[in-house]
């Protein structure tokens, strides 16, 4: 069985008509206008294959397959369909998309399972739509860690509360409806796009990934004034990264990026920390270690900077790195050999919902291809045909999964 290539590719090229800013990329904010035409088209699509269609407390969207064990675990697939502001159009939707047609595949060759299939349709893991510490909303609320402190206290760039966007939405969100009991998930299993060059430049179909590293993100922000240098002021500051990444003895990588060009006031550069360390999380504030190395490039300079957090390593609560299922990997190689499809075991990557469910359950995630490892943008851009063997992927993996083999 494979799944269906011009399927693919149409749902993909609707999604992206749903956006505030055409032309200028896909814009499809959580809760907005753009959220409820999408989610629209996709209940359409879940209908027409007699799924069990219902929403949680906080409008995360869900098709369930039964099986033919009644109460037991479900098999959840899927990724989230909502994106940051211009950005592209593939990005989550494509793991939304991937696990819409397996479940077509296994409707039309009327595939027996065992346990539960669960299509999981989420439309607020950008964190850039309610600024830092709002993503992944609708995995955190399926493991009980959204708060309502957060849905008062977060804006968007509208200046609207997350809870009044809600509202607006037609939404009265119930945190405790959301939550999942423990063992109520057998697997979480995401297909996402790259968000970076490696399976493009080894030439790779496939993406395996065996753990997702805690990230930290920082944004430095030199103001350029007169008599001051902003050259040296970042040299200094890429000198004091430089040696706490070696006092750290290589239990943590990092690096310091150009975030925009010269402008008349500011130079940006945003810091990422990556580490798979779990102990180093716990043990260090990198947001004042970071602050400290500002501070100390100011009084050697003299030059106004500003440091903002953009993600913190230990988001949301101390995380260790995310280690996904062993067994489902190796059975995806397999899977891999069997179809012809190149693979490689990808152990990087940005944070995701899958990021969130490896505490709660036996998770997974594969790599689609980027195109030059842009994302984030109107220029990304993955072919369909690598987005159609992600799915093949997880076609036959979830063939396997969803079987009782007792």
């Amino acid at each position: 069985m494979q799944t269906d290539l011009e399927r693919i590719k149409k749902d993909l090229e609707v999604l992206a008509t749903y956006t505030s800013t055409p032309g200028f990329g896909v814009t499809r904010s959580s809760y907005s206008k753009e959220d409820k035409q999408a989610r629209e088209y996709l209940i359409r699509e879940m209908e027409k294959l007699n799924l069990k269609i219902y929403e949680d407390g906080i409008s995360t969207l869900f098709g369930r397959k039964e099986g033919t064990m009644t109460d037991a675990p479900v098999v959840m697939i899927g990724s989230h369909y909502d994106s940051v502001v211009n950005g592209g159009a593939f990005d989550g939707p494509v793991g939304c998309i991937a696990a819409l047609e397996v479940l077509r595949v296994l409707e039309e060759n009327h595939f027996i399972n065992d346990y539960p299939i669960e299509l999981i349709l989420m439309n607020a893991e950008e964190g850039a739509t309610f600024g830092q510490g709002s993503g992944v909303t609708n995995s955190r609320g399926m493991l009980g860690t959204l708060t309502m402190e957060e849905l008062t206290m977060k804006k968007n760039r509208f200046g609207q509360t997350k809870l009044e966007a809600m509202k607006e939405y037609g939404l009265v969100p119930n945190l405790e409806s959301a939550k999942r009991k423990p063992g109520s998930i057998k697997n979480f299993i995401e297909v996402h796009v790259e968000q970076g060059p490696i399976l493009e430049n080894e030439n790779k179909d496939i993406g395996l990934v065996g753990f997702v590293p805690g990230i930290g993100r920082y944004k430095l922000c030199l103001f350029k004034e007169e008599n001051n240098d902003t050259k040296t002021a970042i040299d200094y500051f890429n000198a004091l990264f430089d040696e706490m990444l070696k006092s750290l003895k290589n239990k943590i990588t990092g690096i310091i990026i150009p975030l925009s060009t010269d402008n008349d006031n500011c130079i940006e550069y945003k810091v990422e920390i990556r580490t798979l360390n779990k102990e180093i999380i716990e043990q260090i504030d990198f947001k004042n270690k970071i602050n400290d190395m500002v501070n100390i490039v100011i009084q050697k300079t003299g030059l106004h900077i500003e440091l903002e957090e953009m993600a913190r390593i230990n988001y949301p609560n101390p995380t260790p790195p995310s280690i996904m299922n062993k067994e489902n990997v190796e059975k995806m190689e397999r899977i891999c050999n069997k179809l012809g499809y190149s693979y490689m075991i990808l152990n990087d990557g940005s944070g995701h919902d899958a990021m969130m469910m490896t505490e709660f359950t036996d998770t997974n995630m594969l790599y689609v291809p980027s195109v030059g490892g842009l994302t984030h943008c109107p220029e990304e851009w993955t072919d369909y045909e690598d987005i159609k063997k992600g799915a093949d992927v997880l076609l036959h993996l979830i063939m396997d999964i969803a079987v009782n083999k007792r």
